[in-house]
């Protein structure tokens, strides 16, 4: 009888080499999908504190916390995120009627002679936009930028919907400026000096970061 045929050498270095090819493969696959799972879970996050700054803002705008401070999230604050919002006029364009309106177009004459339009009631409008990002102290950026977890949410805010204000802002508003405040509210007079848009911080950021000699919000602020 003829013995059964051993395996060679060749075949074990071969077969030991694909194991390895596919344990390689599958390490890091898991890897893939626990970063992309952590990432998910840290946009999660900034969504969350974005949505809070939001309706705090619009609920008292002076008791939004520092900018200049992280603010710090998970069950024992382990995460420090950063975040900046800005505002935005809302700009309306009505369409032009095909049929000319005599009753409009002298209402318009009227308006345009006390130096306003009937586009004045869209001005008290805001776009406010907020953009939360992980903080450097927990593996993010000190500037948002390209690879950091970020997230931007954005709101159309009237500031004149007085009747959908809690009691507590309608109460701060009449203590701070009366009557005459709230009505400037409603009419757009007393919506006050924009902050500015996060594009135009970004590009503050960005200048005062190459003035520094930094290396521009793609690689601002240091990663732990």
């Amino acid at each position: 009888m003829r013995s059964a045929r051993g395996i060679t050498f060749l075949e074990t270095v071969l077969a030991v080499a694909l194991l390895g090819l596919t344990t390689m493969s599958v390490v890091l696959a898991v890897n893939y999908i626990s970063a992309a799972s952590i990432r998910n879970a840290h946009r999660l996050n900034a969504a969350e504190i974005g949505n809070r700054l939001l309706l705090q803002y619009f609920d008292d705008p002076n008791s939004l916390p520092s900018e200049s401070a992280p603010v710090q999230y998970g069950k024992d604050g382990e995460f420090r995120y950063r975040w900046t919002l800005g505002e935005e006029a809302v700009t309306v364009e009505l369409p032009t009627p095909l049929v000319s309106n005599a009753e409009e177009d002298k209402r318009e004459a009227q308006l345009a002679s006390l130096g306003r339009s009937s586009q004045d009631k869209f001005s008290r409008f805001r776009v406010v936009r907020v953009r939360v990002w992980l903080g450097e102290d927990t593996g993010g950026s000190m500037y948002p930028g390209p690879g950091i977890p970020q997230v931007t949410l954005t709101r159309i805010y009237d500031p004149a919907d007085v009747p959908n204000w809690n009691p507590d802002k309608l109460r701060r508003q009449i203590d701070g400026g009366g009557l005459k405040g709230v009505l400037g509210q409603m009419t757009g007079a007393g919506g006050g000096t924009l902050r500015p848009s996060i594009s135009q911080q970004d590009a503050n950021n960005r200048s005062n970061t190459n003035k520094g000699g930094g290396g521009g919000l793609g690689g601002g602020g240091t990663r732990r």
